[in-house]
């Protein structure tokens, strides 16, 4: 299988540890299909700053293929994490965009008809582009946790989609699966932070409970999920060995520092 992560990409600064990991859904999505067996490749923009050197290096050492990978003046997207000691609560401080934000052009676009799954989301702001990129080839894409107001136009492009539901009631998940379906879309994750996830495949639906794990950092756990899980399940495994698998996946993400490790010092001030 060949995936493409397209987008975002910011480096997580942590404002107790005074280290910065890379991350950004699509970057995640990217290096968690890698290591479940996929072809992975990145496209997005980075910086000319030490922070765009560092998702640049982690995604090599990830075997992430980078060929449509574009470089711009300027400094790197970023967000300053405050993160409690347990791993588990995390507050926000400066995020800045820096010079992530683009447009696809048309080598962009043909390029994606070499890969099977493009992963987008709701950060990198590319959705009027998405009717392009689906004559191309089929779209996953993270909603976050955006209403379904927002996913209204997004999902009739879509094969995979995923949603943040953390604190929601059994209702509110109904209501996003019976969206999604209504769509047409194929494969719905709605994560539900550390009870676990509803996965609906073809019309399947079930429950995967969160793995009992000693948490040293939550923070890009959910995107572990989805993109094993999406990975998994477009590639004929069932719809519950999936579910089972990203559920133990995530957890071992959790026990990882950032996104997916990576680690390096930061040697400026943090501002909050």
């Amino acid at each position: 299988m060949r995936v493409c992560g397209v987008g975002d990409n910011v480096v997580d600064r942590y404002f107790n540890q005074k280290l910065m990991f890379p991350g950004g859904n699509a970057v995640n999505f990217a290096v968690h299909a890698r290591r479940s067996g996929a072809h992975a490749a990145y496209l997005g923009v980075i910086g000319t700053d030490a922070d765009g050197d560092l998702i640049r290096s982690s995604l090599q050492a990830e075997g992430i293929e980078l060929a449509r990978l574009r470089v711009a003046e300027g400094p790197n997207a970023f967000a300053t994490v405050h993160m409690d000691d347990n791993g588990s609560n995390r507050r926000w401080g400066l995020c800045e965009k820096g010079v992530s934000m683009f447009r696809l052009d048309g080598a962009d676009l043909d390029y994606f008809a070499g890969f099977d799954l493009v992963h987008t989301g709701e950060t990198s702001r590319l959705d009027d582009q998405l009717p392009e990129i689906r004559e191309r080839v089929a779209i996953s894409f993270d909603f976050s946790e955006r209403n379904l107001d927002y996913a209204a136009g997004v999902l009739p492009h879509l094969r995979a989609a995923a949603f943040s539901r953390g604190s929601a009631g059994g209702d509110e998940v109904a209501r996003v699966l019976d969206a999604a379906r209504s769509a047409g879309v194929e494969l719905v994750t709605i994560t539900q932070g550390a009870r676990g996830a509803t996965v609906c495949h073809k019309g399947e639906i079930l429950f995967a409970p969160a793995v009992p794990v000693d948490a040293v950092d939550t923070l890009g756990a959910g995107d572990a999920f989805v993109s094993r899980l999406t990975c998994r399940v477009l590639a004929g495994v069932s719809l519950a060995e999936a579910a089972a698998d990203a559920a133990q996946y995530s957890a071992l993400i959790c026990g990882t520092r950032g996104a997916f490790g990576h680690a390096r010092p930061i040697t400026r001030e943090i501002p909050s």
